[in-house]
């Protein structure tokens, strides 16, 4: 039996295989091509996933960029919406430079975008992936995987176990408990050797069939399917919430940051430390309240932020900050990091002086910070040390403070 189909836009060869469709053995295979779906309107997230930026790069980058680096991969095609082909041809060309052989506008469906993709196919592949643009954190190892099943047996793709019970329901009431032991999720990328996945396309348009997954084609017409297990981390991006999670794994979550600082000791000044005043026959020199320890802290905060450094911000040459609290350099501080939805995860001082005793005002200092920066004390540790005589600190002609800070991102939904 053969079997003809006329497309919108006119008869297309690739409708002139034969039944059955049969797969080339593995030392018959070709080339390998990936098809990278990323025409999606974001109708669930209310935003086009796969073209939000994280850490500098938009999320389809991730996909293009895993593909091109695979020594088994030979070229790419990416389908895009047409509102996105400026920017489609950037990523194509920036984040798969050497294998990317197409830009293409894909259709109104997922479907329709992938047999776009299968009609371009270079003449010399054999074995096609088909790949979700909003699925960026898929590894070597997986791909690698997949290819190996499918070139032994035709049609390969990974699924997850799962995890929970799992019921069918009906309006707000369940009707029955699946076996969750037969059930397996979905991933991609799925591989097919291409007369299969070209002829389930092809039935596909013939009988009118659509399906959320290229394999559910591939089984309709009667080819066995095989899988490989899949990896958690290899999520579809399909709420706000996966594109947060995607966020804090992609980009740096934990960041941290050294301050130090040092200040003479003199007569006639106050000694400030923490921000609490502690009594002694010399005080720090500095422009403001010489507090060494606060500002061995803002510039730790500040170097984890990524934000310079303290005298670009608080400069000792502007008479704004002459005899000014330090505490007041906390807060602003504070207020930067915020803006940056970065929290306060840990700061950890050592102070480094011969006199005074410290410990009797430690926790008045922690609970000072603290309240200056918005955080609960317990984030707050300082300790002190002397360096046994030796040095300027040794000699009290001054006081050193060594701080780290760390900080992590927090994400808000902004759309």
């Amino acid at each position: 039996m053969r079997g003809k189909a006329s497309l919108r836009n006119g008869e297309d060869s690739l409708l002139n295989f034969s039944y059955p469709v049969r797969y080339q053995p593995i030392n018959q295979m070709g080339s390998v091509s990936v098809i990278i779906v990323a025409a999606g309107r974001g109708k669930r997230t209310g935003i086009q996933k796969q073209w939000v930026t994280v850490d500098s790069k938009p999320l389809v980058a991730y996909s293009l960029q895993a593909f091109e680096e695979h020594p088994l991969v030979q070229t790419i095609y990416l389908g895009v919406d047409k509102d996105h082909l400026r920017e489609g041809r950037e990523v194509l060309s920036r984040w798969a430079p050497g294998k990317g052989a197409s830009m293409y506008p894909g259709g109104e469906r997922r479907q329709d975008t992938v047999w776009k993709g299968l009609r371009l196919l270079d003449e010399k592949c054999t074995l096609v992936g088909i790949h979700d643009g909003a699925r960026p954190l898929t590894s070597s190892h997986l791909i690698h995987r997949v290819i190996q099943k499918a070139q032994d047996k035709g049609a390969a793709i990974p699924v997850l176990s799962l995890r929970d019970t799992v019921k069918e329901v009906e309006k707000d009431q369940t009707i029955r408990t699946l076996q969750r032991e037969r059930l397996r999720v979905a991933q991609t990328p799925q591989f097919f050797q291409r007369e299969i996945i070209v002829e389930a396309y092809k039935r596909a348009l013939q009988e009118g069939r659509e399906a959320t997954d290229d394999a559910t084609l591939v089984e309709a017409m009667g080819h066995p399917v095989w899988w490989v297990e899949g990896e958690e981390t290899n999520f579809k991006v399909t709420y706000p919430q996966d594109l947060e999670r995607i966020r804090v794994m992609l980009e740096c979550p934990i960041k941290a940051g050294f301050g130090y600082d040092v200040h003479p000791l003199v007569k006639g000044r106050r000694l400030i430390l923490g921000g609490v005043e502690i009594p002694h026959e010399k005080g720090l020199q500095g422009h403001s309240d010489a507090d060494v320890l606060c500002h061995a802290v803002v510039d730790a905060l500040l170097g984890a932020g990524g934000l310079k450094d303290i005298g670009t911000h608080f400069p000792d040459s502007s008479p704004y900050y002459k005899d000014r609290s330090s505490l007041e350099f906390l807060r602003d501080v504070a207020h930067l990091l915020q803006a940056r939805n970065l929290e306060i995860v840990h700061i950890d001082a050592t102070l480094v002086l011969e006199k005074p005793k410290i410990a009797p005002y430690r926790k008045e200092m922690e609970q000072r910070i603290a309240q200056a920066l918005s955080i609960p004390t317990q984030r707050i540790n300082i300790k002190a040390t002397t360096t046994e005589g030796l040095g300027f600190t040794g000699r009290g002609e001054g006081i050193a403070a060594h701080t780290i800070a760390t900080l992590r991102k927090r994400y808000i939904r902004n759309w």
